[in-house]
């Protein structure tokens, strides 16, 4: 696997939409994220006594330990899309240039392309989990007072690396199955932003749970907006029935992907 991921390497090192769109994750995350902090705590700290009282009874300070964790996974989330696009845009590039076949005639199996391009999904992972967990931490250590809890809630961590692992699948299925750029990335982008928070208003409007197994509320779920207020929380759903059920959709996507690939006609 090390040897795919480093053939991989040698195609986006010097592809310039890579890295204009890897460090724009990488950049722009982190600093929205400190300075939303900072007018925050700085609004926080502005405010009279009952103000400040009144919006702690709200909406625990997102800021600060331990729902800081929360918060650097969720506003991840919100910029992790611009990896989303990026995947996309890598494995489209093969069918364009060829380059899929083209390893294929060289001797690799299907399966091992596959194989390539999952060593990238890995890697977005865990680049962009690493960053969740020291904006986070970065944040939590320079606007809390108390740190005592500071790693009590660090499991949204993990919550958002299965987040971005069931988003980069689907972004992979959609890339094997449309192989057109533009066209995945218009799909990807309208399933990601506006089909899957239909299907959940609509499903969840008369106080159903059902809406929280969508293909990708499932994980969104397990992160949700840290400034929405305790009271109009919904959820009943436990936190491991949705684990359990978006490691389902992943295997499911992979399943999808394969299947096809080992029968479609690389020509096209």
């Amino acid at each position: 696997m090390l040897n795919l991921f480093q053939i991989e390497w040698l195609k986006i090192k010097t592809y310039r939409t890579f890295w204009v769109l890897f460090l724009a994750f990488i950049v722009f995350f982190p600093i929205a994220f400190y300075f939303s902090a900072g007018k925050y705590m700085e609004a926080l700290s502005s405010s009279n006594q009952v103000q400040e009282q009144m919006l702690k009874a709200f909406i625990e300070s997102p800021f600060v330990f331990p729902k800081v964790w929360q918060a650097s996974a969720w506003m991840g989330g919100l910029f992790f899309i611009l990896i989303g696009m990026l995947f996309i845009l890598l494995i489209t590039n093969e069918v364009q240039y060829r380059t899929q076949r083209q390893n294929i005639i060289d001797g690799w199996s299907r399966m091992d392309f596959l194989k390539a391009k999952f060593t990238l999904l890995i890697f977005f992972v865990l680049v962009s989990t690493l960053l969740v967990f020291l904006c986070g931490l970065l944040v939590g250590v320079v606007f809390s007072t108390e740190k005592t809890e500071m790693f009590s809630r660090v499991y949204y961590v993990g919550y958002f690396a299965l987040m971005a692992t069931l988003y980069l699948m689907v972004a992979y299925a959609t890339a094997i199955l449309i192989k057109r750029t533009g066209l995945a990335i218009i799909i990807y982008f309208a399933f990601v932003c506006i089909v899957d928070n239909v299907l959940w208003i609509s499903l969840t409007f008369d106080g159903s749970q059902v809406g929280y197994f969508m293909p990708l509320e499932a994980v969104d779920s397990l992160v949700p907006n840290p400034f929405k207020p305790k009271m109009i929380e919904k959820r009943t759903v436990e936190d491991y029935t949705l684990i359990i059920a978006a490691v389902a959709y992943i295997a499911a996507w992979m399943y999808i992907m394969v299947s096809y690939f080992r029968k479609t006609d690389l020509k096209t």
